[in-house]
């Protein structure tokens, strides 16, 4: 399974329950939502795609399999603004 990091042209602030972030190559912002932010933090640290998942499956107690599906929608919508790229 692929693992992904965040682009260094990125950055991130959490606001409130949410997470705003910022490339700075091309001006665009993009906000996550709790959810989202939970997935970016996990990149951000190194986490490949399956780490993700099983860890918000334990901490939202949710079904591994719709987790999954949506992660990797998560991770393709990043990886088509330029938000990510392969680790």
């Amino acid at each position: 399974m692929t693992s992904f990091r965040p682009h260094p042209s990125v950055v991130s602030t959490d606001v409130e329950d949410a997470m705003v972030l910022l490339h700075l190559d091309t001006k665009r912002y993009f906000t996550l939502n709790s959810t989202g932010a939970a997935i970016w933090k996990r990149l951000s640290q190194g986490k490949a795609e399956d780490e993700i998942v099983s860890a918000l499956a334990e901490e939202y107690d949710a079904d591994p399999s719709r987790l999954a599906a949506s992660v990797r929608r998560l991770l393709e919508q990043l990886e088509k603004a330029a938000l990510i790229e392969p680790a």
